[in-house]
């Protein structure tokens, strides 16, 4: 019997034998752990700069518009990602999970870029929702995690996907209220 076995087997049956946790794996976890980090950071990080970026669009002619328009930038995000999460998970079970987490990461990288170099409101909204659309890693990360741990164990991965998202929530804020205005702060 290996190790992997052992450590999965029920406790004797006056249960005084503890369950041994099998170790977690940690190449496959940090990565894992990267990917899920990165969805939070991308969402938080417009945050801090979206009211200047929005009020320096054309479509703005009184100030009390920009939250509508932020608004409108934010929700479009969530509004996508609701309509084509769920195709992201019937894609994964087709062709696989790394190349569904591959294809997000990539997507979310490009419109990242293109959003920050946005110059209209119309731009903005349709980077926005391509954005939305990449969000296929959103729906593969735990059935990931599943696959890679076992009863023993998959308490504590989840747990640590939930800090990812906390932790890369407060990055995303943190980083995007540092670049706000770089030429400013920088220069």
């Amino acid at each position: 019997m290996s190790n992997t076995e052992a450590s999965r087997q029920e406790p004797a049956r006056d249960g005084n034998a503890p369950v041994k946790e099998t170790p977690l794996p940690w190449g496959k976890l940090m990565a894992l752990l990267a990917v899920r980090l990165t969805e939070p950071v991308g969402f938080t990080l417009i945050l801090p700069f979206m009211y200047d970026m929005v009020g320096g669009f054309e479509i703005v002619h009184n100030p009390k518009d920009i939250a509508f328009y932020a608004g409108l930038l934010l929700t479009s995000y969530h509004f996508i990602r609701t309509l084509t999460i769920m195709y992201w998970g019937i894609l994964s079970d087709r062709i696989g999970r790394r190349p569904v987490l591959l294809f997000g990461l990539l997507g979310d990288l490009l419109t990242f870029v293109l959003f920050g170099v946005s110059k209209s409101f119309t731009w903005a909204l349709v980077v926005r929702c391509l954005n939305g659309l990449f969000t296929g890693s959103a729906v593969v990360i735990k059935p990931v995690a599943a696959e890679i741990s076992d009863d023993t164990n998959r308490t504590r991965m989840m747990a640590m996907l939930q800090l990812m998202w906390h932790l890369g929530s407060m990055l995303g804020g943190a980083i995007g209220g540092v670049f706000v205005d770089p030429s400013y702060a920088f220069l």
